[in-house]
């Protein structure tokens, strides 16, 4: 059964969001800042879940928060923030994942360790020449971005991220969550990675992992992108932060449906269409998503209990229904 509500105009969302999703979901949108869409099926309304990759988006806006305050040069190199930092790199090719650093020799509990993980990076060498090809830092990513957030500003992405974005926006939306809120996660099912088992724990879910383990809901994170398109982040910030940054990059990971990057937000692509050129933002794995759309002011987000999406076979079914009635909505007042 579907419960929640839509704005007029929306009934088609509501229709098309009724579909199996093996499981509990939330759908979310906001056009112009306002709520249009909100709606959830085997969850009790207060359900939060962890976002899996949408939170590399998270520590992302972190970053270019700091960078339209003048705190963070994008174009500076790694080590003028982080002193110790081998690889001769700007800041910039950490966002877009062209430094060469896309995985390294620990899993498991072993990011629990934020110190080990960071010295491990900061020791590596590249496995390319940074900036002549990407491919995605899938777990690397949110230790290469958030200890940069943590080296400028002298906390941690996750209390930066809630003190300066979740809690003046009063989103219910967290990277590395408070013991309070553990009640609320909603399970991962199946669990098909050493990750997916660590982000099953406490200790998973209360460590900081920012490529990974924000939790929140479907509400929250089509807040947080609708305040993106409305002036949490000025233009000129927006329009660099969208800006493809892999294109015609060569990658030594093949596959079927590749992926491209702007900076820290991914773009549309094959196996992830969101609402077309105009779109930034970022999936997870199994399925969850969320975006924005500056043609149509859309900010949308979906989180799921079920991981059933694989990427190497296309759009994950579960979102094309209420993407193609989302799509509809073209036109209307430009946004940021």
């Amino acid at each position: 059964m579907i419960h929640g509500t839509v704005a007029p105009g929306f009934e088609d969302v509501r229709e098309a969001f009724a579909l199996d999703h093996g499981g509990g979901a939330q759908l979310a949108v906001h056009q112009h800042g306002v709520p249009v869409v909100d709606l959830w099926t085997g969850w009790v309304p207060d359900r939060i879940a962890v976002t899996m990759s949408c939170t590399k988006a998270l520590v992302s806006i972190c970053a270019h928060l700091l960078a339209e305050r003048g705190d963070l040069d994008l174009d500076a190199p790694v080590s003028r923030y982080w002193p110790g930092f081998r690889a001769g790199l700007p800041v910039s090719y950490l966002l877009s994942h062209r430094a060469g650093l896309p995985a390294f020799d620990l899993d498991g509990e072993d990011l629990l360790d934020w110190d080990r993980c960071t010295s491990t990076l900061a020791a590596m060498a590249p496995r390319w020449t940074p900036g002549t090809a990407f491919a995605y830092h899938s777990t690397t990513f949110g230790y290469l971005v958030g200890e940069v957030v943590r080296r400028v500003t002298g906390t941690t992405a996750g209390r930066f991220f809630d003190e300066e974005i979740a809690r003046p926006l009063g989103l219910d939306l967290w990277i590395g969550l408070p013991a309070e809120q553990e009640h609320r996660v909603a399970p991962i099912s199946p669990n098909r990675t050493q990750l997916a088992e660590l982000l099953a724990t406490r200790a998973g879910r209360a460590a900081e992992i920012p490529s990974a383990n924000g939790i929140g809901d479907a509400r929250s994170l089509a807040k947080l992108y609708s305040a993106v398109l409305n002036g949490l982040l000025g233009r000129a910030t927006l329009d660099r932060a969208c800006t493809p940054q892999t294109d015609g990059l060569p990658t030594p990971v093949v596959m079927p449906h590749p992926q491209r990057f702007a900076l820290g937000f991914e773009l549309t692509r094959s196996a992830s269409p969101l609402l077309g050129t105009a779109s930034f933002g970022h999936a997870g794995a199994g399925g969850r998503l969320a975006f924005a759309d500056r043609e149509t002011g859309l900010a949308v987000a979906y989180v799921c209990a079920h991981s059933g999406w694989n990427p190497g076979q296309g759009p994950d079914p579960r979102w094309l229904p209420w993407l193609r009635a989302l799509s509809r909505r073209r036109g209307g007042p430009a946004t940021r």
